[in-house]
């Protein structure tokens, strides 16, 4: 005759398994809270790959044709870079036809509610080099092109109330500026985990301390680059 468990026996079995359900619980949170960790941290370190990318393709053609003492300009939590960015619009600043470089156009009036160019196609290619959320250097200061303006104006309105005085040169420039949901690029988010952006300018050098953010994970890097 087969005798079955008995209720000793069968506490002690439910334990044991309770304790096993328990162990096997706890290594799962324990590989998912390292899983997301790795995934939090990888994170970070794409958004500062891809900051550092754009950075250094635009910090190479900045200047590019254009006067050399308006090659950046920085500002809290913003940097403005010299040159027109590669788009299927727009292939870039192109050696031109009238004259030799430096090009760059002349204010010919402003007032608060913007500039007023000689020209928007500086390199005289037929094609308007200034467009909308795009920065603009000028020798007073740097600013933003205003998202309301329709590409070939010679009128540009600004997001801000220019001091600028007329005669003065201006070029167009590729606009970075931290704002609360991440960095972006010509008002156009380019790494939502970047939580610092601090260029400065020392000398020949351009230096930019990046800080990425995915809740506890945080990296940082610091970015230089010679400027000639």
């Amino acid at each position: 005759m087969r005798q079955g468990f008995s209720f000793i026996e069968l506490m002690l079995s439910i334990t044991l398994a309770s304790l096993l359900v328990l162990g096997l619980y706890a290594m799962n949170n324990l590989f998912t809270d390292t899983y997301t960790e790795l995934r939090r941290g990888w994170y970070c370190m794409q958004s500062l790959r891809n900051t550092v990318l754009f950075l250094n393709r635009d910090l190479r053609q900045c200047g590019y044709l254009l006067p050399q003492d308006l090659k950046l300009a920085e500002a809290p939590n913003q940097l403005f870079l010299a040159g027109t960015p590669l788009t299927s619009q727009h292939s870039g600043l192109h050696y031109p036809r009238q004259g030799p470089p430096p090009c760059f156009a002349i204010v010919t009036g402003a007032d608060a509610g913007g500039l007023r160019l000689d020209t928007v196609d500086i390199d005289g290619n037929a094609v308007p080099d200034f467009w909308a959320d795009l920065g603009l250097i000028t020798e007073s200061g740097a600013y933003v092109i205003a998202h309301s303006y329709r590409r070939g104006g010679i009128t540009l309105p600004l997001t801000s109330t220019p001091e600028v005085f007329t005669g003065e040169r201006a070029v167009p420039a590729i606009h970075y500026e931290l704002k609360k949901d991440g960095l972006y690029r010509n008002n156009q988010l380019l790494a939502e985990a970047i939580s610092t952006f601090q260029p400065t300018l020392r000398d020949t050098t351009l230096s930019i301390h990046l800080k990425a953010r995915a809740h506890a994970q945080e990296r940082a890097l610091t970015f230089d680059f010679p400027i000639d």
